[in-house]
């Protein structure tokens, strides 16, 4: 497809979503706000991930359109507000990337590029007044586990045999705490805590995704389960 073809087929899904939103469209579509496109949004990314996994190209393009409609929803819902449409995300996601690109799209050394990522990212936050501590930087929103392997990025990497020591600590406490007949159930939320923490530490410090890995896991449970 061509961009003269790629971009006519944008506006017709945005002339589409227009209509749909119009006193003479769809009154599902009217009814709709920010707050109630929220489930959908998540839905349509676990299955664009779930699509990925499959490895399926078809799948994936479809699951790409479906994510790809409720960005153009929710553009047009401000867009009716006079307060931003399409074009203006577009707009803001090109210049985050090239200010964050300084060494694509300037005269920046590639060999800084981490470190000066964090710190563009950082005078990006601070021009909105939004604060840099840790928990100004994860949104509320993320999975625990997700969240976990966030601020494990953010702990000084221990060496894995560091990591994989403190998980038998854990276990040997709670084999304890377990066979104590008057057992504290504090002591076992702590510890079991512990232990799930410490997982997502070490997966960090191997360099593995524990969000992807435990769902991947628990899709073959499922499956053996199903079987």
């Amino acid at each position: 497809m061509t961009d003269k073809q790629t971009a006519t087929a944008l506006l017709k899904l945005i002339e589409i979503m227009a209509t749909l939103r119009s006193p003479h469209g769809c009154p599902w579509d009217q009814q709709q706000t920010p707050e109630t496109l929220k489930p959908y949004i998540l839905e349509e990314t676990y299955e664009l991930i779930e699509a990925i996994d499959n490895n399926d190209t078809f799948e994936i393009r479809d699951e790409l359109g479906d994510l790809l409609l409720q960005v153009v929803f929710m553009a047009q819902m401000f867009s009716e507000q006079n307060k931003f449409g399409l074009a203006e995300v577009a707009e803001s996601i090109s210049n985050k990337l090239i200010r964050r690109h300084p060494h694509v799209f300037g005269n920046a050394n590639a060999d800084d590029h981490a470190a000066r990522w964090q710190k563009i990212k950082q005078q990006e936050r601070a021009a909105k007044g939004k604060g840099n501590k840790l928990a100004d930087r994860i949104p509320a929103n993320l999975p625990a586990l997700k969240k976990a392997a966030k601020v494990a990025k953010s702990l000084d990497n221990n060496l894995q045999t560091i990591e994989v020591d403190k998980i038998h600590d854990i276990l040997r406490q709670l084999s304890l705490v377990t066979a104590d007949p008057i057992g504290s159930k504090n002591d076992l939320d702590k510890l079991f805590g512990n232990l799930l923490f410490g997982v997502v530490q070490l997966g960090n410090s191997l360099q593995l995704d524990a969000e992807d890995l435990l769902r991947k896991k628990t899709i073959e449970v499922i499956a053996e389960i199903d079987n």
